[in-house]
């Protein structure tokens, strides 16, 4: 392992993951049009949380599950087929470790779009099926059970559990270990932003309905609608079947 190989794949990882999916959906689909955000309103309806990231729930609430589950996919490979084809190459190596982790961080930070990139879960996802498949599927599923307990926490959960399931896995301080405290720290520190906003806005009185993105979400999901004629029906009182 050298220093240069190194920083080679650091860099390439980011390339790959500064690529957009959803940004060239929207821009394919709604040429010169902004990209729909995620907005979450206060259960009192007098503020909102809107949210910096662009990603596949963005593209599934303004087009569909169709295209939604495009950009997860894609989202997910551009993670998966290096970190995997590095893990082959370089069994004995870091090198596939160093690139998820810079894949992240090109997703979350694209130079691209100033800095600002999607929220990151499809592509830890891919990363970790690449380096531990069972891994990926203990830690989700984990994330989905804590989430429904308490559901600011679904996505962040499945992600700090890769801590300490690669130390009970491969020891407290071996590469896998820090590649989850590193993926971790990067993914909380993208999702900062809304975190200091939703503070805020409990600290003024305007608790988050946090479950009304889930819910556009599943009836999009359900009925093959967008997010938006999800919205609508609900707001006529005439849920999509």
């Amino acid at each position: 392992m050298t220093a240069g190989a190194m920083a080679a794949v650091a860099a390439g990882g980011y390339l790959l993951g500064s690529i957009q999916f959803a940004r060239l959906v929207f821009a394919a689909r709604t040429p010169g049009e902004p990209p729909v955000l995620i907005r979450t309103p206060t259960k009192d309806r007098e503020a909102e949380l809107v949210s910096h990231a662009v990603g596949a729930t963005n593209v599934m609430i303004a087009f569909g599950p169709r295209w939604g589950m495009l950009v997860t996919f894609l989202d997910m490979a551009k993670a998966f087929v290096p970190v995997l084809v590095l893990r082959l190459l370089f069994p004995d190596e870091p090198y596939a470790l160093v690139c998820g982790g810079a894949v992240l961080v090109g997703h979350l930070w694209p130079v691209w779009y100033r800095f600002s990139g999607g929220g990151g879960n499809s592509s830890i996802l891919g990363m970790l099926l690449a380096v531990s498949p069972v891994g990926a599927v203990v830690t989700h599923v984990g994330g989905m059970v804590l989430g429904r307990l308490m559901p600011v926490l679904a996505f962040v959960a499945g992600v700090a559990l890769t801590i300490p399931w690669f130390w009970w896995r491969d020891g407290l301080g071996s590469p896998e270990f820090f590649f989850a405290v590193f993926v971790t720290v990067v993914y909380v520190a993208g999702q900062l932003p809304e975190a200091v906003r939703m503070i805020q806005l409990n600290r003024q009185g305007h608790p988050l309905d946090t479950a009304h993105v889930m819910e556009l979400m599943r009836g999009a999901a359900r009925t093959g609608r967008t997010g938006a004629e999800v919205a609508e029906e609900r707001r006529r009182g005439t849920p999509a079947e």
